[in-house]
């Protein structure tokens, strides 16, 4: 066999077979992202890169029979295959990167990543998403393959494989699938078993399914995580992951609210804090506008709100803002706000939303100080008001069912101005015939802003902000007022601070996270309205202030508000809204509550910490049997004695000689009495079967465990801990790709 192998034989079977595990693995692996990515387009991109990664490695191999030059041959094919699907007109002979390769690989990676931000689950992988998956499976290919083929430690490939395949599980825990986690499993189990030797397969192959089997069914068996609000006490385990336009629903209905930021303003009725802003559609749904960098749109001087007019009564807040443990890619802001100062990282404002964004810095974290001016019209400019019904942003989206103009027409039947009608609408949300639900049906879509949703929540009259936002948003625009919806938080929980009379502090959790329409009035801008039955503060808009005579030197009827010095009156309760729990602010907890996540990274980790321990427990007892039954016991004792020794962290040489070994562990262990007697006769068992066919009767179990007991009693409390979770010796057998007994 080495001889023919010498002579020019193609390809050393085991090879072959590896890379074709390796293949069949990360393709299936790969598919498990089909509950988070639309269509199948993606899969036959990546798979096809998959497929180049492996059959390149595997065929320069074959020629030059080198296992590194097979993984740098698959990496390069890799690049050039991207280079030719994503910018091969930029690239040298449409495979070799240029500058202008390289920029064009910047821009389509940008747009994927806005879109990753904005699209709802299952998402549509375009160009840039596709361009996000190829790369990264690629790298991930071609790092399995110097994990197994070149490195030859086929058992460290599991580790790319279980990224991907949890994937589904970070976005959604619902979302994952074990048709695609239990073939993986098994070819995982097939990729290592040829360093099995074959008479340990049964034991490997158990360990194996244990593994699947415990992966699968640990997280229905575990108790339920107690999360708390303590963010630092989390240590960011937990984030409370926000993505400003999905899955509001889905935070609004985590048991236990999680502290998103605390601000003090001089507001004491506290701050809208936007978000972003949907205003246009795309297809079915509410999208924001896509927004790359705006240069000089510095937001230390943000632009005037679009519309203000210098009539309407101002006052100018200043709100000092520090992010906990929420993510994103916009920062928090009252609207409109005039400049942001504090940050870190590169952020701009964009036109008329005025939110603050970014393609690169995140929100987590971030200490600043925004002022912007709370806007304060009267009833009498609104009314007075124009008709915007020209705009753009007051054109019905096609596919809005009838129904929704119909409502709204028999809703404002009795209203005269635009502004008259936007508050029958707002009273007719809140009016008692609807019902604010975090738990309406969820199921067939209806958990969203899409136009399909709209009618079957008018039917329901069951819903939660976002429901009433985008429904309030689109009857406003059949009666030819613009509109579009904010996503934010609501003002969040107030306190006092001890000597500072000026500022008030607010708390909000992640329950404060809301959605709310704003309508245009030409002249005064943007007008946040409230549709939500028990959620947030209605808008108050007083009549026009009258001029007193009695006072000539004072025009009155011009009078500038300022922020009100008391307190923002308490929001109706909602049942199980921790936002109107008082346990739900920050520092406290709330216990019984499960965290799908929690359990899914908690089971990974058990599965990481107890499958070597398993292993290295498995071994001793076959080591133990094998005494029991006078299989060379003495050789068998002995092995395990060095073994458990290198768990422990004693200094002791592999090639030691059973007697300088058991000098070194003499000393080392200050090993006295019983112990000694025990490791010497051990000693002198082993000897003896080194040099003759004769086996020892010596060496018994008791003795071996006398022994060991020794060992781990000199021991710190971190090294039996460390040797009984992650033993050395499993470590050194797992890159070596082999697991014995002996």
């Amino acid at each position: 066999m080495r001889g023919a192998a010498r002579a020019g034989v193609q390809v050393p079977r085991p090879e072959l077979r590896t890379s074709i595990l390796l293949f069949l693995g990360l393709a299936i692996a790969f598919g498990g992202l089909h509950s988070v990515l639309a269509d199948a387009d993606w899969w036959w991109a990546g798979t096809g890169i998959i497929f180049l990664v492996f059959g390149t490695a595997l065929a320069v191999r074959t020629v030059l029979r080198s296992r590194s030059a097979g993984t740098i041959a698959a990496a390069l094919v890799a690049i050039a295959a991207i280079t030719l699907g994503f910018g091969g007109q930029t690239a040298f002979l449409g495979v070799i990167p240029t500058v202008d390769t390289w920029s064009r690989f910047g821009q389509i990676w940008t747009h994927g990543q806005e879109s990753i931000s904005q699209q709802s689950i299952p998402a549509t992988a375009g160009e840039g998403i596709t361009l996000i998956l190829c790369v990264t499976i690629a790298s991930i290919a071609v790092a399995m393959d110097a994990m197994a083929l070149w490195l030859r430690a086929p058992a460290l490939a599991g580790i790319p494989l279980l990224l991907v395949l949890i994937v589904p599980n970070v976005v959604d825990p619902s979302l994952a699938d074990a048709t695609f986690f239990v073939p993986v499993a098994i070819i995982f189990l097939l990729l290592i078993r040829p360093r099995i030797r074959r008479s340990q397969a049964t034991a490997a192959f158990g360990f194996g399914a244990v593994a699947v089997l415990g992966a699968l069914l640990l997280p229905l068996a575990l108790p339920s995580v107690v999360t708390t609000n303590n963010t630092q006490a989390l240590g960011g385990f937990l984030t409370n992951g926000i993505n400003p336009m999905i899955d509001l629903g889905r935070n609004l209905r985590q048991s236990t609210a999680m502290t998103a930021l605390t601000y003090t303003s001089t507001n004491f009725n506290g701050e809208y804090l936007r978000l972003t802003t949907l205003d246009t559609f795309v297809g079915t749904e509410w999208r924001p506008d896509t927004v790359r960098p705006i240069t000089g749109n510095d937001i230390a001087k943000i632009g005037a709100a679009p519309g203000l007019g210098a009539r309407v009564a101002t006052a100018k807040v200043t709100s000092r803002v520090t992010v906990a443990n929420s993510v994103g890619q916009w920062l928090p802001v009252p609207y409109p706000a005039t400049s942001v100062t504090g940050e870190s990282g590169d952020w701009f404002w964009e036109p008329d939303a005025l939110s603050v964004r970014s393609t690169s810095a995140d929100m987590r974290g971030q200490k600043y100080t925004v002022k912007s001016l709370v806007v304060a019209p009267t009833s009498n400019q609104l009314k007075d008001a124009p008709s915007s019904s020209g705009s753009p942003l007051a054109q019905v989206p096609a596919g809005l069912d009838p129904v929704v103009a119909a409502t709204a027409e028999a809703v404002t039947a009795n209203a005269k101005t635009d502004y008259a009608r936007a508050v029958a609408l707002q009273d007719w949300f809140r009016g008692g015939d609807f019902t604010y639900s975090e738990k309406a049906p969820v199921a067939q879509g209806y958990d969203g802003s899409g136009l399909d949703v709209i009618p079957t929540f008018l039917s329901t009259k069951a819903g939660y902000c976002v429901h009433f936002a985008s429904t309030m948003a689109l009857m406003a625009r059949t009666l030819g007022i613009p509109s579009r919806i904010v996503v934010g938080f609501l003002p969040g929980t107030p306190s006092t601070i001890t000597g500072r009379p000026d500022i008030e502090l607010f708390t909000v959790s992640s329950h404060d996270l809301h959605a709310w329409p704003e309508l245009y009035f030409a002249g005064v801008g943007w007008v946040r309205f409230e549709p939500t039955p028990g959620r947030g503060i209605v808008p108050n808009f007083p009549a026009a202030p009258v001029d007193d005579p009695s006072t000539p030197n004072v025009d009155e009827s011009t009078a500038v508000p300022t922020p009100a010095t008391t307190t923002a009156p308490p929001t109706t309760a909602v049942p199980g809204d921790a936002n109107n729990d008082p346990q739900s602010t920050a520092g406290s907890s709330k216990s019984g509550s499960t965290a799908p996540l929690g359990l899914l990274a908690l089971s990974l980790v058990l599965l990481v910490l107890l499958v070597p321990a398993a292993t290295r427990e498995v071994i001793r007892r076959r080591r133990f049997g094998a005494i029991r039954r006078g299989e060379r016991p003495a050789t068998q004792a002995w092995t395990e004695i060095a073994e458990t020794a290198r768990d422990l962290g004693y200094a002791v040489s592999v090639a030691s000689t059973p007697r300088d070994l058991a000098e070194e562990l003499e000393y080392a262990a200050a090993l006295t009495g019983p112990a000694r007697d025990a490791i010497l006769l051990l000693r002198a068992g082993v000897e003896g079967e080194s040099f003759s066919r004769a086996e020892s009767g010596e060496a018994t179990v008791d003795s071996v465990q006398l022994v060991l007991h020794a060992l781990r009693a000199r021991s710190s409390g971190s090294q039996r801990v460390r040797a009984a979770l992650l033993p050395v010796t499993i470590v050194d057998r797992a890159l070596a790709g082999r697991l014995r007994t002996s």
